[in-house]
């Protein structure tokens, strides 16, 4: 079984693997281990992933503290990058230079083929570096991390004009063409001053120059994550009186909006907006909400332009099959062009689709594999452990971890079988297994119900 932690993560990492190679003092190569699945693992999961893994941990089920994976994450902020496989005379390009096409450039480079990245604008890692708030993430792991990618990936080109005939010209001369550019047109609003507002990203990307200053009063239309890195980032640069308006209610969650109220930002809905001045906003009900600027945040969308009209769409996003595949053969599209997600499912997208590109360069064809089912959780007994604990380090986190759906090892099954018809034996070299003798066996239950992970289970014998 999938345990529910690797379940939850968009890109697939094996999480109870890791806290096992914890509890047994090979902690870093459990560090090491996230690299093979992202080259962000510290300033993605260790900062900005809002962490569906810790969400989906069996813990939350009895009102404990899930395992912190994010301390592994952290961790593997200086970690050199794993040794690519021998290198193949096959090249791909990857257009966009954020998470996600650094994703897969970073997987295929893995599996020894040259990838080139490209990108529109001046800096590697699009959004995270350009318009995320450092308070989000430490400037200095960020460094960090996009200097391990330049060790990993040697062609990077920024500031590439990609228009369609520069596209065209791009995919004539790669095996395949992976399109990562994102979603970087905001969304507007079709209300009159409109151009007295200015768009969440361009604030965003302002912020971060020295001595910038946004005025003392912000309103910010939009309600959503990037509303609330607005506000956080026009509190730092000096607004105080800082308020979010939204059609709906509240989109923003987690850290973001925490930081937004720390800062004293207020939420306010279901608000209409029927005009935009230079003095502020115009409510549908008359009502005046005075700002020194007014931030648009609904939303970014992708500008498809430069593929010209012989790849499918859907709704002004780019149609794709479950491998990234669109309906140029040749084509692949990852992370927002295809659907608007997280920074991780970009990421998660990326591993995907260079792992399907592998597979083709490889002379292999695609293939649907029946996804391994998660462990239900209620097969996980806690009873073992301490709700007390905090699980705050890693030593506590690898001992406190249920190692849902995959054996821990722990031996109670042989201890408690009534009837020893549970032995263990060696397999190879650190490997085990636990068999069950029929014979002896007399389908009592304590196996399964004494488990810790959930492994055992009795099914009824067949009458035939």
């Amino acid at each position: 079984y999938l345990s529910p932690c690797q379940a939850a993560c968009p890109t697939g990492i094996p999480v109870q693997d890791r806290w096992a190679m914890v509890r047994a003092d090979n902690i870093d190569e459990a560090i090491a281990m996230g690299l093979e699945h992202t080259p962000l693992p510290a300033t993605v999961c260790g900062y900005l992933c809002p962490s569906p893994c810790m969400a989906s941990c069996t813990r939350n089920m009895e009102s404990m503290n899930p395992i912190d994976v994010r301390l592994l994450g952290k961790a593997a902020e200086t970690v050199p990058p794993p040794k690519p496989a021998k290198k193949t005379n096959k090249k791909v390009a990857v257009i966009g230079a954020g998470p996600g096409g650094i994703a897969a450039a970073w997987h295929l480079t893995l599996r020894g083929h040259t990838a080139v990245l490209f990108d529109t604008g001046n800096t590697l890692g699009g959004k995270i570096s350009s318009v995320i708030p450092e308070s989000r993430i430490p400037k200095n792991t960020l460094e960090a991390e996009l200097a391990r990618v330049k060790e990993m990936i040697s062609d990077i080109r920024l500031n590439q004009a990609i228009d369609t005939r520069e596209f065209q010209r791009i995919k004539s001369e790669y095996d395949f063409t992976i399109v990562a550019a994102g979603a970087g047109k905001p969304r507007t609003l079709p209300v009159p001053g409109i151009e007295n507002a200015v768009f969440a990203n361009d604030f965003l990307e302002d912020a971060k120059k020295a001595n910038y200053r946004a005025g003392k009063k912000i309103l910010v239309i939009g309600a959503g994550n990037v509303g609330c890195d607005v506000a956080t980032e026009a509190h730092r640069t000096g607004a105080r009186d800082i308020t979010l308006i939204d059609v709906q209610k509240p989109a923003a969650f987690g850290r973001e909006k925490e930081d937004a109220e720390k800062c004293g930002a207020q939420f306010r809905w279901p608000v209409f907006t029927k005009e935009i001045t230079k003095e502020g906003v115009v409510l549908e009900d008359g009502e005046f909400l005075a700002a020194d600027m007014v931030v648009i945040a609904i939303g970014d969308v992708p500008d498809l332009g430069f593929l010209g009209e012989g790849i499918r769409t859907r709704n002004g996003f780019v149609d794709v099959d479950a491998f990234g595949r669109t309906s140029d053969a040749s084509i692949f599209a990852i992370g927002d062009i295809v659907v608007p997600g997280l920074i991780t499912d970009a990421i998660g997208m990326g591993k995907r689709a260079a792992l399907s590109v592998d597979r083709l360069l490889s002379g292999n064809p695609l293939e649907e594999n029946d996804p391994i089912p998660m462990i239900p959780k209620d097969r996980v007994s806690l009873e073992y452990y301490d709700p007390r604990k905090d699980a705050g380090n890693m030593e506590d986190c690898g001992a406190d971890c249920a190692s849902c759906g995959n054996c821990r090892d722990c031996g109670i099954c042989v201890a408690i079988c009534p009837e020893g018809a549970i032995t263990r034996k060696e397999i190879k070299k650190n490997g085990f297994e636990y068999r069950v003798d029929p014979e002896k066996c007399i389908g009592c239950g304590f196996c399964k119900g004494a488990c810790p992970c959930g492994i055992w289970d009795l099914v009824p014998n067949s009458p035939f």
